[in-house]
C-alpha cells in the first residue's frame, strides 16, 4: 500500500459509478482533510446527514474501491484518508 495521502477532492469520483452515499462520504472525508481535521468516525459523523449504518456502508464501499485507506492511530483509532485517484478501482 502506498503511504501517500491525497488531500484534494478528485473530480474522478463522479465517474466511478459509486452509490450516492459513497460519493457523499468521499466528499465529506475530502473536506475534513482539506480543513486539516482528524478524519475519524466522530468527525466524519458530525458532517454526515444520513444514518450511521449508511455511513458505515459508504466507507466500506470506498475502502473496497481503494478510494479511502483506513489507517489506525497509535491509540488504535480508525482514521480514513483519501488515496490518489490513480489507485482507485
Amino acid at each position: 500500500m502506498s503511504e501517500h495521502v491525497h488531500l484534494t477532492m478528485e473530480q474522478k469520483i463522479f465517474e466511478l459509478d459509486l452509490s450516492v452515499e459513497a460519493t457523499s462520504a468521499y466528499i465529506v472525508v475530502a473536506s475534513i482533510l482539506t480543513d486539516n481535521l482528524r478524519p475519524n468516525w466522530p468527525t466524519i459523523r458530525s458532517r454526515w446527514t444520513v444514518s450511521e449504518e449508511a455511513l458505515g456502508r459508504a466507507l466500506e464501499e470506498l475502502s473496497v474501491r481503494n478510494v479511502l485507506v483506513k489507517r489506525h492511530s497509535s491509540d488504535g483509532e480508525a482514521l480514513y484518508y483519501t488515496s490518489p485517484s490513480s489507485l482507485w478501482r
